[in-house]
């Protein structure tokens, strides 16, 4: 069993004054054991690698257990490390970008929003974000910015398409020796009380599963945060900002 780390709020108010906290669970589709995942208690986002073998048949799983979905684009990395089948690279046209985001999108029709897998190059770059934020914006989708470098542009792109972004605040288990998640995990919640909200990124790992069994079931006694989807703490740009960019149009 997994020590977890108890936090202790000063003072809860009622339900609705909860700091809220969302939990996503990157990499999924390529095993049958992550599908433990949409098993989970509470209003988990699940976020599904396209052509991975498990990723249709998980993504059904969680959105029938209340779950979010919402799709683990590929993007290119710096180190042009190989993000898996369909990645968006920098050498694709605006047409090969649409192409294979369709494809993603026909293959996961459960998702509602999108973050990028890896993506330390591509999501540097402002023109090949524009592609993927217009085509975001055609399907009323959010965008959460995973943060894989300093250099993102993704976030500021979303909002002049109008998209609702938001981005990971913790990396639960980079290391996913139990007692490293534990240590996150308090980061996470001690964000979440400083700010009102927080997200972690977490990885389909054995030992996130067992974390998560254990925290997930008593989350607002025990660390006073409610958990909510992803989406539920994606901000809307003002209307000042979509107005200036309505009009643009994005040619490739």
């Amino acid at each position: 069993m997994i020590a977890a780390v108890i936090f202790t709020p000063t003072a809860i108010a009622e339900e609705t004054a909860l700091p809220r906290i969302a939990i996503v669970i990157d990499d999924l589709g390529n095993s049958r054991f992550q599908q433990q995942f949409a098993q989970l208690p509470g209003p988990l986002t699940l976020a599904m690698l396209p052509h991975t073998p498990y990723a249709e048949r998980i993504a059904q799983s969680a959105q029938q257990n209340g779950k979010e979905v919402i799709i683990h684009m590929p993007m290119q990395a710096s180190a042009n490390d190989d993000a898996g089948a369909g990645m968006l690279s920098s050498e694709d046209d605006k047409a090969e970008t649409i192409l294979l985001m369709e494809q993603a999108f026909i293959q996961i029709p459960q998702a509602v929003g999108m973050n990028n897998h890896m993506g330390s190059r591509l999501t540097a770059l402002i023109e090949p974000m524009q592609w993927v934020m217009e085509q975001l914006a055609l399907r009323n989708f959010y965008f959460l910015d995973s943060r894989t470098t300093a250099a993102t542009q993704a976030e500021n792109v979303a909002r002049e398409f109008g998209i609702p972004v938001a981005r990971r605040h913790v990396f639960l288990d980079n290391n996913p020796e139990p007692a490293e998640i534990a240590l996150r995990w308090k980061d996470l919640i001690r964000h979440a009380h400083k700010h009102g909200e927080a997200i972690a990124i977490a990885h389909p790992h054995r030992s996130t599963l067992e974390f998560l069994k254990e925290v997930l079931p008593n989350i607002e006694r025990h660390y006073g945060v409610k958990l909510v989807v992803a989406s539920s703490l994606a901000e809307r740009p003002d209307t000042e900002t979509i107005q200036l960019t309505e009009h643009k149009v994005i040619t490739p």
